[in-house]
C-alpha cells in the first residue's frame, strides 16, 4: 500500500510539474524588443470594422510623428476623412483588417481631417480626447495605458464571431 502511495504521489507531481513547465511556457510574456512588424503601405486601404462584424471604412494613410511613433490612422469613413488614434484600433493579421474598439458615434462626430491640422498641438490634443485617449506625450498617456497584448485577446479571429466580444 506504501509502495502504491508512492507510486501514485509520483506520477501526480511528474505530471503537475509539467503542466506547470507548459502553463509557464504558453503564458510568459513576450520579450521587449521586436515584435511583429508590418510594412504601412501595404496596410493603406485596409477595412476598419466594429465588433459585429460591419465595416467603418478604409485606412487612407498613417500619420508618423518625428520621433517614429504612430499617433493615428486617417480613416475614410462615408464621405468623410477623420484620424483616430492608433491606440483605438488593432490589427487582425489573419484577417487582414483592423479591430476599432469605441462605437461607430465616435466617428459620426469625430474632428474632420485636415493635414494642415497636425501642426496644431489643441487639435491632436482634442482628437486623442474625442476617442477617449490621453496623447502619448501625456502623464497616462500611450506609453503608459497602451499594452497591445492584453487589447488582442479581444479581437476576433476571422473562424470567430464577433458577436459577445468585449473591448478591453
Amino acid at each position: 500500500m506504501n509502495k502504491t502511495a508512492m507510486v501514485i504521489g509520483a506520477v501526480i507531481f511528474f505530471c503537475l510539474g509539467f503542466l506547470g513547465a507548459t502553463i509557464y511556457y504558453y503564458e510568459k510574456p513576450a520579450k521587449e524588443g521586436w515584435g511583429t512588424a508590418f510594412i504601412m503601405s501595404e496596410m493603406v486601404g485596409t477595412h476598419v470594422k466594429n465588433f459585429q462584424g460591419g465595416e467603418f471604412g478604409r485606412i487612407n494613410d498613417f500619420v508618423i510623428d518625428s520621433k517614429g511613433r504612430v499617433p493615428f490612422a486617417v480613416l475614410s469613413y462615408g464621405e468623410r476623412t477623420v484620424a483616430i488614434p492608433y491606440g483605438t484600433m488593432a490589427y487582425n493579421q489573419e484577417g487582414n483588417y483592423f479591430f476599432f474598439y469605441l462605437p461607430k458615434e465616435r466617428l459620426d462626430t469625430a474632428p474632420a481631417f485636415d493635414k494642415s491640422a497636425l501642426a496644431n498641438r489643441t487639435w491632436v490634443e482634442d482628437t486623442y480626447k474625442h476617442f477617449g485617449q490621453a496623447p502619448y506625450w501625456t502623464e497616462g498617456g500611450l506609453e503608459e495605458a497602451w499594452n497591445p497584448s492584453e487589447k488582442m485577446k479581444n479581437v476576433p479571429s476571422d473562424s470567430q464571431s464577433a458577436e459577445g466580444a468585449q473591448p478591453y
